[in-house]
């Protein structure tokens, strides 16, 4: 699964390109997202894109990722 900070609008989100249904995998995420790719809730991976934990910067974002990987990869 590859985890990519994405800014969406004026702020960002932690995006997968896993789809709901991909098991996990050990592969640098694919080059493109598509129009269906999941944000991170701050609880679980979601499609809708409204319920994406917000950061103010990239920074925050990438932060998180690295605070929280074990959660946030499903390790």
């Amino acid at each position: 699964m590859g985890i990519q900070t994405l800014q969406q609008g004026g702020r960002y989100v932690i995006t997968s390109d896993r789809s709901m249904t991909d098991a996990p995998v050990n592969r640098p995420p694919k080059a493109k997202l598509s129009a269906d790719y999941q944000v991170w809730t701050g609880d679980a991976w979601s499609l809708v894109q409204a319920d994406a934990l917000l950061f103010d910067t990239l920074d925050d974002a990438d932060e998180y990722v690295r605070a929280n990987y074990a959660r946030v990869s499903g390790q």
